[in-house]
């Protein structure tokens, strides 16, 4: 969608979705747990769109941590690494 002005309702829905209606569309889009929605200010004009999930520099990708490292093991409540 491309215009001036905008008005958009999002709501929540199970699943990790969001269904996304306004008055510029007709119909109700769905936004999959894997998309997100864009709004950009393109030479004054909005654009609103679907698109894939990507890291950015408000959700940086990151490995996950493991605390124990490999090849360490836990027995009661001390930490050992063989």
């Amino acid at each position: 969608m491309t215009s001036d002005k905008a008005t958009i309702v999002i709501e929540r829905l199970t699943g990790g979705k969001m269904r996304v209606t306004s008055g510029s569309w007709d119909g109700v889009k769905v936004i999959l747990r894997d998309q997100v929605l864009e709004v950009r200010n393109v030479d004054g004009r909005l654009h609103v769109a679907r698109k894939e999930r990507r890291p950015d520099e408000w959700d940086p990708h990151f490995e996950p941590y493991d605390p124990y490292g490999p090849g360490a093991k836990v027995s009661d409540d001390a930490f050992t690494d063989d």
